[in-house]
């Protein structure tokens, strides 16, 4: 018996159980297209993700067409009141081949988002995203076919290897780190840690990408299959995308080509935390351009993908340590809204991040009592906040808030928070 298309989502709510039942949930619905001449596979697959504003997934919707053609449509059911954005992508042979803009959602009342436009997706070197749990993993190939696979902050270059079904990689010094496809499931495992199984997920990366440096000043955007190269005063330039290659260091290998000229660009995206040498606001990316026998370097990626995908635990507040017992922490969503526990009460800010630097607004928070060695800490957290003006990653991976004069907060990421 055939299903109709609606009836073959999965909904996930992160609420979970009963939680999520009493707090009671609202339909979303619309339909998804592209302008491309191109039919659809019977096993193409509709992805459909709501996400809220610090990146954890409220619910998803996974369509298998079963030969339908666009328009394709949708139904998803979230928490009540929640607020977020909505991303969709269709995948094809468990890579996601076209991909919409993410809409941003405010759910007052039920919602038809009425018909969302998908463009063509051109992966930036990894070219399939995996969600195992609340992990997103990313796998890229190179040209001697072995496999680079990025889990939370680490990237791990593996091996093909034999195997009874799927396609198995694994890292050569260590065996029990390794990922294996299976269209559009996967296993995976670090250092023996197995992670739960992984689904096929929209890619983790904007819709485009900036790179920039200075002495020369230029920058790169690159977005919609183009790369425009800025540089003070000279005129842009507009160069075709390549299919980008990683190579077997784990960097993303650009190419882009002038459509009338013979003139390529050659960039290299390092995983390598680079500073910008004006401001020194950080960025997750060291990134080299060359053309011709010219080389500029810079930094590249978005300062804010530091920030936020992570929970911060607080390890030290303008140098007086935390007490033991407590948990301080921070998340920071992608609309300027940042959030976690002050040890004693849940709190909330307002930031906001500019090429210049990072400044938190005042907190508000939950009013609790608890002893007055917790209140006198989350008083000076609170106060320490007000007093950042930007920050930076140690080398250890520990978020450095810095003030106008000693460093204000200093935290850690909780891979599993």
């Amino acid at each position: 018996m055939r299903l109709p298309v609606s009836l073959v989502a999965v909904l996930v709510t992160l609420a979970g159980g009963l939680g999520a039942q009493a707090q009671g949930c609202q339909t979303l619905s619309g339909s998804v297209t592209y302008l491309d001449r191109m039919a659809l596979p019977p096993e193409a697959v509709l992805l459909v993700e709501v996400t809220d504003h610090d990146l954890r997934i409220e619910a998803e919707a996974r369509i298998v067409t079963e030969g339908r053609q666009v328009p394709v449509p949708f139904t998803i059911e979230i928490p009540e009141g929640s607020e977020g954005t909505l991303r969709a992508g269709i995948a094809t042979g468990g890579r996601v081949v076209w991909l919409a803009a993410p809409v941003a959602i405010d759910l007052g009342d039920d919602l038809d988002l009425g018909e969302i436009v998908l463009a063509r997706h051109q992966p930036m070197g990894f070219v399939a995203t995996y969600r195992c749990g609340d992990m997103p993993v990313r796998v890229g190939f190179t040209e001697t076919a072995e496999a680079v696979m990025d889990v939370g902050d680490q990237r791990h270059l593996l091996a093909p290897v034999p195997a009874a079904s799927g396609a198995r990689y694994e890292a050569a010094v260590d065996p029990t780190t390794f990922f294996w496809s299976q269209g559009e499931t996967a296993l995976v495992s670090v250092a023996g840690a197995e992670r739960p199984e992984c689904r096929l997920a929209l890619p983790l990366e904007d819709m485009s990408w900036h790179a920039g440096g200075n002495e020369p000043f230029w920058s790169v955007t690159v977005e919609a299959g183009m790369l425009t190269l800025t540089r003070l005063g000279m005129e842009d330039l507009v160069l075709a995308l390549q299919d980008p290659l990683m190579t077997e260091a784990g960097e993303i290998l650009v190419l882009a080509d002038h459509a009338d000229m013979p003139l390529r660009a050659v960039m290299l995206r390092r995983p390598a935390m680079c500073r910008d040498t004006m401001t020194g606001l950080p960025h997750p990316e060291t990134v080299e351009l060359s053309m011709g026998d010219q080389t500029i370097f810079g930094c590249g990626g978005a300062p804010l993908s530091l920030l936020t995908g992570r929970n911060w635990v607080v390890e030290d507040i303008a140098g007086s340590g935390v007490i033991d017992t407590s948990e301080v922490t921070l998340s920071f969503g992608t609309h300027g809204r940042v959030a976690g526990s002050g040890g004693c009460n849940r709190w909330f800010a307002s930031y906001e991040l500019t090429g210049e630097g990072l400044s938190i607004g005042q907190a508000g928070s939950t009013m609790m009592a608890c002893t007055e060695a917790l209140m006198t800490q989350e008083r000076g957290f609170f106060a320490a906040l007000e007093q950042v003006t930007g920050f930076d990653i140690d080398a250890t991976g520990r978020l450095v808030l810095l003030g106008d004069g000693p460093t204000a907060i200093t935290a850690r990421a909780d891979i599993d928070g």
